[in-house]
């Protein structure tokens, strides 16, 4: 059945690019700052932010270093080493929630679409994302496929990570409608001519798909 929204136009739309955090999960990057201030690493304001990470985690999301070396790495900075487990679970603080209703949405959209996954993260993030809804094993399932920048070695907002996901799913830049919360990526992925719409606090996705009565 043929469902029709009421913030949206899906006419001509062949396929849904989801980013992740801020979109599906909800993230918190003074979680992690705060976690990782506890164990010993100070100043990490600039390099840890809601969508472009720098510096070593910047390195860590673009697949240049692996999990072990971001470890090792973040280990090197502390002024006491801790147990891995702990730097692990400092990064992951940064994941807050993955709504139930959200994961439904999308559960409802693949059976009118394609439902791809294109988000910045990291091998750490990825295992942890995929077991935060509850009496799910796997959150991964929801998707068509799932493009991460640690593997394809491309991250938004880089033309090579948009034109990634038409190679690989065959479809034009104007047959996907990508949703993502950061201005800079949206209007990237625009000028390439995706169909696009920034998600927000007042506009979540679950508003974006709102079905008309």
């Amino acid at each position: 059945m043929k469902l029709n929204y009421k913030n949206i136009d899906l006419q001509h739309t062949k396929a849904i690019l989801f980013d992740l955090g801020g979109v599906i999960v909800d993230i918190s990057p003074d979680a992690a700052i705060n976690a990782f201030s506890k164990l010993g690493l100070e100043n990490l304001a600039e390099q840890i932010s809601h969508c472009h990470h720098q510096g070593l985690f910047k390195q860590y999301e673009s697949g240049s270093i692996s999990t072990k070396e971001f470890i090792d790495e973040i280990q090197n900075q502390l002024p006491v080493k801790v147990d891995d487990h702990q730097v692990i679970d400092a990064w992951n603080a940064m994941l807050r929630d993955f709504p139930l209703e959200r994961f439904k949405l999308i559960e409802n959209l693949r059976q009118q679409f394609p439902i791809y996954l294109l988000s910045n993260t990291n091998e750490i993030h990825c295992k942890a994302y995929k077991k935060m809804v509850n009496g799910c094993e796997d959150a991964e399932r929801l998707f068509t496929k799932a493009y991460y920048s640690f593997e394809i070695k491309q991250s938004k907002p880089s033309r090579e990570s948009f034109n990634f996901v038409c190679e690989d799913t065959g479809l034009r830049p104007d047959e996907i409608l990508f949703l993502d919360d950061s201005p800079i990526n949206i209007d990237a992925a625009k000028k390439m001519g995706f169909k696009t719409r920034l998600v927000t606090a007042d506009m979540p996705i679950t508003k974006v798909f709102e079905i008309s009565q």
